[in-house]
């Protein structure tokens, strides 16, 4: 009760903050007048139609930055006819998505650096990862179900009874964007698990957003791929990355982003890499959810020991880092600018290299080397502590990587051992994606997230587990005692005890 009272108060505190952010932008501009703010003509017509129809939209923007800088509707969505998304809206050509091409005319630095990461590129990796497995995401539940890629659902009932018509007769029905292969009372399974893959995993690597429909005045996008804001969208101008998925519409506050509980923990999350668990159970978190509405999170380079006194995913994979008052690193769009491990691949960990080849998808490059971004997270680190300090968890850390992907090679080496045989199933694949994804990767991001539960009971005491009971209850049945005592040697031994056990007491 108490965690969710300080909670509260936080969120009391962030809403106050906002308001004193409101009243500052009230007093320079008259809201009643957009053209005090120095909008172009365009933007105040815009904004003559949609103070009225969309007033949150237009009261988020007057918190922004962006406001102060007459920067208003048409400056960001305002584009050409080249544009697949493009469409006239009362005599402008607009698109209702904004791409880092867009934002880019005025952030061509940050766009750029965005644009080159592996951040913007996950939905192209993850795209050519869905292609290599057969189709798409649902091939993991479908393999598991025993369907194809012909399968046909039941009937579309809920609890004995139909529900398509109360499907196609709701009012939201017209307005949606409707696959044709989703138009139909009995789809294929694999239309309807993709809108499950898209809203998870695209909705944070980044769906390909596809056009359902487009007129002169209206383009509706497929429901399964918008509005699903992730940071590798793939969008219809060609462009890759999402800047409103870090930034959310229309405030763009730093405060949102560096905070880190929504822009970064609503994808870092989750069992396959719990990165936000970790930080709200670690010390840095333990500061952070107690000291937070005193810091100054919306300063424009953020400086640790004085807008801030403990870092967030923000503030230490992207800030500013200082020498005293010199600033040696200055802010970044790549979010791995401190990382010297790849750790986000459930079946691999590297260091990573400089122009080395993403494994996933061999066109995208790393742009930065790994003992480079150590130095820098080196000095990151040591604004607020010492170098013993930070060498001893840092080097703590990297000394268990060779022993973490031990674990998650026998898992591999098993599984190809059984297809060999001709003995695996769809369960043995999940069970060694979950060792891999589930297990062994979250431990790896624990050893540099220093959450100690994540480390211990959820890190190396699973990742055992959960590789030694598959060994010992499943496979050994299949490829005997003497191929899975290769890696544990007790199994051997001990099928030799119920064996002799079993015979003594005529057991069959």
């Amino acid at each position: 009760m108490r965690g969710l009272m300080k909670l509260a108060t936080i969120a009391a505190a962030g809403i106050l903050s906002l308001g004193i952010y409101t009243t500052d932008a009230a007093a320079k501009y008259d809201y009643t007048n957009y053209s005090a703010s120095g909008l172009s003509k365009e933007s105040s017509q815009c904004l003559d139609c949609h103070r009225k129809a969309t007033p949150f939209v237009v009261n988020d923007w007057k918190r922004s930055k962006h406001f102060y800088n007459g920067v208003g509707c048409y400056e960001c969505h305002k584009t050409d006819e080249s544009n697949p998304a493009a469409y006239d809206h009362y005599g402008f050509t607009i698109s209702t998505l904004v791409t880092p091409k867009q934002c880019g005319v005025c952030h061509p630095k940050v766009a750029k650096e965005y644009m080159d990461s592996i951040h913007a590129h996950s939905g192209l990796i993850s795209q050519k990862a869905e292609a290599k497995s057969g189709g798409n995401f649902a091939v993991i539940v479908m393999q598991m179900m025993g369907w194809d890629k012909n399968t046909v659902i039941p009937h579309q009932t809920t609890n004995g009874e139909s529900t398509w018509d109360d499907i196609i007769n709701d009012p939201c029905w017209p307005y949606a964007g409707v696959p044709n292969n989703l138009k139909t009372p009995r789809p294929k399974a694999s239309a309807v698990i993709k809108i499950f893959a898209n809203w998870g995993c695209y909705s944070c690597h980044g769906t390909k957003i596809e056009i359902a429909k487009k007129t002169k005045d209206k383009v509706v996008f497929d429901l399964r791929t918008w509005p699903m804001i992730g940071a590798g969208t793939i969008n219809p101008d060609g462009t890759i990355g999402n800047c409103a998925a870090c930034h959310p519409f229309h405030s763009f506050r730093l405060k949102i982003v560096r905070a880190g509980i929504g822009a970064c923990g609503r994808c870092h999350e989750s069992e396959d890499h719990p990165n936000y668990e970790m930080f709200g159970k670690s010390m840095h978190g333990a500061m952070f959810l107690s000291q937070f509405d005193e810091w100054n999170m919306d300063a424009p380079a953020i400086k640790a020991g004085q807008d801030y006194f403990a870092p967030t995913c923000g503030t230490c994979h992207m800030g500013a880092v200082y020498q005293g008052d010199k600033m040696i690193y200055a802010p970044t769009h790549n979010p791995a600018s401190i990382c010297k491990w790849k750790l986000g691949m459930w079946k691999l960990v590297f260091v990573r290299k400089a122009g080395r080849p993403h494994p996933g998808l061999p066109s995208v490059k790393y742009p930065t080397d790994g003992i480079k971004n150590r130095e820098r997270a080196f000095a990151m680190c040591t604004q607020c502590h010492t170098k013993q300090w930070v060498a001893n968890c840092f080097i703590g850390g990297d000394l268990t990587m060779g022993v973490l992907d031990y674990f998650r090679r026998v898992a591999f080496q098993v599984e190809r051992d059984l297809e060999k045989a001709g003995l695996n199933t769809p369960l043995d694949r999940k069970i060694v994606r979950d060792i891999g994804a589930m297990a062994v990767r979250p431990t790896e991001i624990a050893m540099f997230h220093y959450a100690p539960g994540y480390i211990w009971w959820e890190g190396i005491y699973r990742v055992a587990f959960e590789l030694v009971e598959w060994l010992e209850s499943s496979v050994e049945p299949r490829l005997g005692a003497d191929y899975v005592s290769k890696y544990v040697s007790w199994i051997k031994k001990h099928v030799k005890k119920v064996e002799k056990y079993k015979k003594k007491h005529h057991i069959h």
